[in-house]
């Protein structure tokens, strides 16, 4: 596609409008072409940060504020508890606690930990000598 070709859809591709096998050839020669690259920022710039073209209504500012807000706004979390899950969740924590208490106590009651060990050990060299 040549820069001739190419120079008056610039508009409406930067607008989208223009139909899909002209746009694909658009994007093929604006890589390679500095001058159409060029023309195509400055009329992009030009187009997006032009105050000469017409405002929009201060109702449909409003409606895009309004639309913006309600997007950015944090969504409340309101999640209550059932009638069931807290006595649940509490249930549960209780029985970790109950098997940790249990493993721990296991642990320092056997023969082979080594605070009962260390002592053997030391009793029975106690007792050689």
């Amino acid at each position: 596609m040549s820069c001739d070709t190419v120079a008056p859809g610039l508009v409406a591709y930067h607008f989208g409008t223009l139909p899909p096998e002209a746009r694909q050839a658009v994007e093929d020669h604006l890589p390679g072409c500095g001058r159409c690259l060029r023309e195509f920022i400055a009329l992009k710039r030009d187009l997006e940060t032009s105050e000469d073209g017409p405002l929009p209504s201060a109702q449909a500012r409003d409606r895009l504020r309004l639309a913006v807000a309600r997007e950015l706004r944090p969504r409340a979390v309101t999640r209550t508890w059932s009638r069931w899950e807290r006595p649940l969740a509490l249930g549960g924590a209780l029985a970790a606690l109950a098997a940790a208490l249990f493993v721990t106590y296991q642990a320092s009651v056997r023969e082979e930990v080594p605070p009962r060990a260390l002592s053997r050990v030391e009793q029975a060299r106690t007792e050689g000598r």
